[in-house]
């Protein structure tokens, strides 16, 4: 959603540039312990942070369930700590927000240092809450499509069950919580867990039966994964395009992926005037649209897809929330690195009778009448979508089911069906331990109808189960099914 001016810092450039640091020596912020009176310090900063400005804190968690479990956290702040005892405590206390925009990540210093240890030499995918090896990088391939049946002697359904609790996404939805896991398993075997390599693995056997195999395999630098996996497996490297637009069957079914929404409005906005224009040249019936994986980006391009799919006005949010309607946030911006003043701008939000300050239509159109684009496309739509369709790429598929505009396939996307947290993001660093924190100051709720589960996200009106085998083999079940229908129905 639109971004208040208080903070121009992004997660995802920060995450990028983290990885992207010369490793050193081991660092002395890993190997020192905290006293409890830093450890409290550091906490209380945080909580206080969050009260100031993070605007949907109680969205999922009522305040009397959140504030026990800080509660707890806080009171096992009674001993000293080193930087990875305070982070496993603090991992699952974020995470019950349950906001996947209010986020922690290591200090650079920290992340240096991961990167320079050996990690499980494998990709792993979670299904179904099970862990199975996706890429083998230990064995030539030989182990791939074994389930994981516990590591260094730990069984893997307690370690899936704390990285699990460790994440922070939106509402109750598991789908986006498991892709979470299987994207950084073995960081948070080093981070969360403490298990580090050799790695002794205790594999199931891939023909199902009750046969299991133990293997030993020294781990592999993330540097070395990344440039195998490049090698080996081209097919998994991220879109180059942030969209592409293809053609079947002689122009009858337009297949369009959209792989992030991504910061440059005027971009996609000459990009979708293209396509529609193309898709009427051809005199498409059909459209096939995939948003999975597409973490999010600009707001005004999810709501200018949406204007191409539907010839009548619509709204598209409804409200959006602040903790302040003027001022500064002045104690979480003590607290800014690099420093921010986090200021509300008179006029962009005002108090009403509900106590709350909103955001005004003036400051964001958003929350106004949204009219159709030319060409409007009537026909046929088929959405591909998972617990990787997160951010604004979850609101716009909420308000297109909404508008029973399309069929839906696959799996529930990863942001909560009425919106969400986010907009501008202060990141916060803590004076002692040095943990980042990502505080989201926008509480947004889209115009949309009809009895949902707030917790949870689009659900599939076509709901696909994926195996390991499936996945390995490239096999597209989403995919092979919306091209079954768009050829029956055109």
């Amino acid at each position: 959603m639109k971004k208040l001016p208080l903070s121009s810092f992004s997660v995802r450039t920060l995450a990028l540039v983290s990885l992207l640091i010369v490793p050193r020596a081991i660092s002395a912020q890993t190997t020192k312990k905290f006293e409890p009176k830093q450890l409290q310090e550091d906490f209380q900063i945080l909580r206080q942070a969050l009260e100031e400005s993070q605007s949907g804190l109680y969205r999922y968690t009522k305040k009397t369930e959140l504030d026990q479990v800080f509660d707890r956290a806080e009171k096992s702040l009674d001993r000293p700590m080193d930087f990875y005892e305070f982070y496993r405590l603090m991992m699952p206390t974020i995470a019950a927000i349950k906001c996947g925009h209010t986020t922690l990540d290591l200090p650079p210093e920290v992340r240096e240092d991961i990167e320079q240890l050996p990690r499980f030499p494998f990709d792993v995918k979670i299904l179904d809450s099970n862990a199975y090896i996706f890429r083998d990088y230990a064995k030539g391939g030989a182990l791939a499509g074994r389930e994981i049946q516990s590591i260094n002697g730990f069984p893997a359904t307690s370690i899936i069950s704390r990285m699990l609790a460790a994440v922070s996404k939106d509402g109750d939805i598991q789908s986006s919580r498991q892709r979470e896991v299987s994207n950084f398993f073995g960081e948070q075997l080093i981070t969360l867990l403490g298990l580090r390599a050799p790695y002794d693995v205790l594999l199931g056997n891939a023909s199902g039966n009750n046969r299991t195999e133990r293997v030993q395999v020294a781990g592999l630098k993330r540097a070395e994964m990344v440039r195998l996996a490049k090698m080996l497996y081209p097919q998994d490297q991220p879109a180059r395009k942030f969209a592409e637009l293809k053609f079947l069957d002689d122009g009858q079914i337009a297949h369009l992926t959209y792989s992030e929404f991504g910061t440059n409005v005027d971009e996609g906005r000459e990009f979708l005037k293209r396509t529609f224009e193309a898709i009427q040249a051809k005199g498409s019936r059909a459209l096939i649209l995939d948003v999975r994986e597409n973490a999010g980006g600009e707001d005004e391009l999810g709501e200018l897809l949406l204007s191409y799919l539907t010839d009548t006005p619509f709204r598209y949010y409804d409200d959006i929330i602040v903790n302040k309607w003027k001022g500064r946030f002045s104690f979480t911006a003590k607290y800014t690195e690099p420093h921010m003043d986090l200021i509300v701008p008179e006029g962009v939000a005002e108090p009403r009778a509900d106590g709350k300050a909103h955001i005004t239509l003036a400051s964001e159109p958003l929350l106004g009448l949204q009219q159709p684009s030319k060409p409007t496309f009537g026909g046929r739509v088929y959405v591909l979508v998972d617990g990787g369709s997160f951010s604004t790429t979850a609101e716009f598929l909420s308000v297109l089911q909404s508008h029973h505009r399309g069929a839906f396939i696959g799996e529930e996307s990863g942001g909560g069906y009425y919106g969400n947290t986010s907009g501008s993001s202060a990141r916060i660093v803590l004076p002692h331990t040095k943990l980042v924190v990502y505080i989201p100051a926008m509480d947004g709720y889209l115009a949309v109808s009809g009895s949902h589960d707030a917790a949870r996200g689009v659900i599939p009106d076509y709901p696909i189960k994926q195996t390991i085998n499936d996945l390995i083999a490239g096999v597209d079940k989403d995919y092979d099914l919306a091209l079954n229908l768009a050829r029956q129905n055109r």
